[in-house]
């Protein structure tokens, strides 16, 4: 998938000049959200450490292959957008000014909340999906330097977005 290779490559080259500054220049703070907008995307492709994106990149393969799937590669990369850039508003609206946001999670949140409603909507087991997104969700609020606000918006918007594509199907089906 060519969000991954995007998201790998973002984060090698960002360890090669220097991982620290690169978070800086390129995360999302709510204090500089609506001055350099620039930072709604680029803060989803900067990542802290290998084990951090390890375990983005995982869940993206994870959920993103089947919802690419299913949707067509257009429709989840408006899927994937639209959920980051949900993500981030919660972000800005939600978190401390001066607290610095990086991470594909928020998009990711987008593509449980989408492949749930898309379980729902198919009358298939969706339980476990939320279950697993529900223990990330409230891992989220305890542990210190995960972003909830961008899970949360991210989760929202990616909902909402799957809510319009099965609508736009139905009545594409029915016209």
């Amino acid at each position: 998938m060519t969000i991954i290779a995007m998201n790998v490559a973002f984060y090698l080259y960002g360890g090669a000049t220097g991982m620290v500054a690169w978070q800086n220049r390129f995360g999302l703070a709510p204090i500089y959200g609506l001055n350099e907008p620039w930072r709604w995307v680029t803060s989803g492709f900067v990542h802290v450490s290998v084990l951090h994106i390890g375990i983005n990149m995982l869940m993206l393969y994870q959920f993103g292959r089947q919802l690419e799937g299913i949707l067509g590669w257009k429709r989840f990369v408006t899927l994937y957008g639209v959920s980051l850039l949900g993500g981030s508003l919660a972000i800005v609206l939600l978190a401390p000014s001066n607290s610095l946001h990086v991470g594909a999670s928020g998009a990711i949140f987008g593509l449980f909340a989408a492949y749930g409603v898309l379980l729902y909507s198919r009358k298939l087991p969706w339980q476990s999906l939320a279950a697993t997104a529900g223990i990330w969700l409230v891992a989220g609020f305890f542990l210190p330097g995960i972003s909830w606000e961008g899970h949360v918006g991210g989760a929202i918007t990616g909902a909402v977005a799957m809510v319009v594509i099965l609508a736009m199907n139905k009545a594409k089906r029915h016209s």
